[in-house]
């Protein structure tokens, strides 16, 4: 009997320090399960902000120490730039449309990292359409601060064509 409790308490105990995966029909009570809630919901809102030419609430997500690797650019930047491209949004009066399809996700406490491909789509004010048929993936490194959460890295690139 005693083996068996002994059992149990290792098993409850590495339960607990096992990072957490969202998953259908994980509870959403977790502390893990809603730290990842909370960090989709907030992607969600980055691309709400970059459909509405928002910049100024776009930059907020990211932390004063970001760094990562932008779709499209030759080099990894910093929090200075990042809302360089959400600016061309806006000031060029681009229409973008968007699709986000969730590819996974971990929690490992105060550090969630998602993965996520994406289809974008361009409509410019001459009538001129960017992205059709493109898919891009994407990895933002989230950290909790105080009671909100920022990316502090994340990197972006194509999808292979595997039709080829």
């Amino acid at each position: 009997m005693r083996l068996r409790a002994f059992v149990a308490a290792i098993v409850v105990s590495l339960l607990a320090v096992a990072p957490a995966r969202s998953h259908a029909g994980e509870p959403a009570t977790t502390p893990a399960a809603a730290a990842v809630t909370a960090v989709w919901e907030l992607e969600e809102a980055y691309w709400r902000y970059v459909k509405a030419g928002d910049v100024e609430n776009y930059v907020t997500l990211w932390h004063d120490d970001f760094i990562g690797w932008p779709c499209g650019q030759v080099h990894p930047k910093r929090k200075d730039s990042i809302g360089d491209w959400v600016r061309q949004v806006r000031d060029n009066k681009i229409s973008l449309e968007y699709v986000l399809t969730r590819e996974g996700d971990a929690s490992f406490g105060d550090i969630v990292v998602v993965h996520y491909s994406f289809t974008r789509v361009d409509t410019y004010p001459d009538g001129r359409v960017e992205g059709r048929g493109n898919r891009s993936k994407i990895t933002h490194t989230w950290k909790r601060m105080g009671d909100s959460w920022q990316i502090i890295g994340g990197m972006c690139g194509n999808v292979a064509d595997t039709a080829t």
